[in-house]
């Protein structure tokens, strides 16, 4: 069986013995188009480098081995060439299997609960207990469990799921990025959207004495030399951030730390230390729902007055080094009109960022929310405003709607 080594890196001659050792000796070595006029002789004087389609004309049975040690865009292009079985990675750690996006490093944070997702309704919840540490050993050992059954196509919590799909992911199970999402000691929101399923859950956990917040889970994890990556990620969307006693105490962890932070707010309180944060760009995203653009509608969903503050502070805040997301969640004879969705489009022109088309949990879209939304579409594409969806509060077919609009 031919081998054709795929990915050529500047310590290839110290690597090279070690990958024989793994596959055999190659028969020849690929690389990138754009990057074969680099190798007019033989690489390491023996060992000729071709484009892959020259490779495979070469050797049309070949397996190829991918030197690369981050080859996720690599491994997809491969499939579009030959089937898995012929693909195997020498440095990267990936696999063919079903799998997504959360599977394998993610975990929802709860008070006694975790959970491997967040898709909303379809998320294997599990129960837990002990320490903090404990409970992410737990994690581990039940994720682990998991995606082995996926591997092997054996029954598990997770194969009824829309978002399972075949493709490369990660091999080994080892978490790097972890959710608080409204389920800690202390959390808090200063809003009371009519659409909010938390409420109750905040009422309930305001007060609540046992467990872990979301302070004590950020600072245990802070001091541990396993986490200290930039590599990892918080993600902060257990109602509102700022308006958590411990904001001041959790936003010097994580300007001390290297983590990314991902973070849902209503963008109504302003505070300095995290405006910092965001100015460092390690906030890779900021999601705020404004749902309206008008404020009396502002007013009728959210139940506070405080449209001109929002704006205020999301002009007052350095958005532009983070992905701001502006969602607007459409509930059907409330902000499915012209008037709030030309004012929410004028918002997000004058604030920068795309759009984000939602619903009330995954509630249809009538004909007319239909309508909205492709009137917003087509003056975001007029105006160069990347318009997506939240898919895990969309209907399948929604979500399809907004993406075929927005290729129109």
């Amino acid at each position: 069986m031919a081998n054709i080594f795929y990915g050529i890196s500047g310590d290839i001659s110290r690597k090279i013995s070690k990958w024989i050792s793994v596959a055999g000796d190659p028969d020849v070595f690929s690389e990138k188009d754009e990057n074969l006029h680099k190798y007019k002789t033989a690489l390491i004087g023996k060992y000729d480098v071709v484009s892959l389609d020259e490779a495979l004309e070469r050797y049309p049975d070949a397996d190829i081995w991918v030197t690369y040690p981050r080859a996720g865009i690599t491994a997809k292009y491969l499939l579009t060439k030959l089937p898995p079985e012929r693909i195997h990675f020498l440095e990267a750690d990936i696999e063919y299997r079903k799998g997504c996006d959360y599977l394998g490093r993610f975990i929802s944070y709860r008070k006694d609960t975790f959970s491997p997702c967040c898709v909303t309704g379809e998320c294997p919840v599990i129960r837990t207990s002990g320490s903090i540490m404990e409970r992410l050993t737990q994690w581990q050992e039940y994720t682990s469990k998991l995606v082995d059954d996926i591997r092997q196509e054996k029954p598990n919590d997770c194969q009824n799921c829309h978002l399972l799909r075949f493709g490369p992911w990660r091999k080994t199970v080892g978490l790097n990025e972890i959710n608080f999402g409204s389920n800690q000691p202390g959390d808090v929101c200063n809003f009371r959207c009519t659409y909010c399923f938390c409420e109750k859950t905040f009422k309930r956990l305001k007060d609540a004495t046992d467990g872990f917040t979301t302070y004590e889970v950020m600072r245990q994890l802070s001091e541990r030399p396993e986490y200290d990556t930039d590599d990892f990620i918080v993600q902060l969307a257990n109602g509102e951030f700022c308006a958590n006693k411990y904001c001041d105490e959790m936003l010097d962890i994580l300007l001390r730390k290297k983590w990314k932070v991902e973070l849902l707010s209503n963008m109504s309180i302003y505070n300095e230390k995290l405006a910092t944060l965001m100015d460092s760009g390690r906030v890779r995203s900021l999601m705020t729902s404004l749902d309206a653009g008008t404020r009396e509608t502002f007013m009728k969903i959210k139940r506070v007055d405080m449209f001109d503050r929002v704006i205020e502070n999301l002009k007052k805040y350095p958005v532009d080094k983070t992905q701001l997301l502006l969602k607007y969640i459409m509930l059907d004879g409330v902000n499915d009109n012209e008037e709030d969705i030309d004012g929410f489009f004028d918002i997000a022109m004058s604030v920068g960022g795309a759009i984000s088309l939602s619903s009330n949990l995954s509630a249809p879209y009538t004909d007319n929310m239909r309508e909205m939304a492709s009137r917003i579409i087509m003056k975001a594409k007029t105006a160069g405003i990347k318009v997506g969806t939240n898919s895990s509060y969309l209907t399948t077919a929604d979500t399809k709607f907004i993406k075929e609009q927005s290729l129109i």
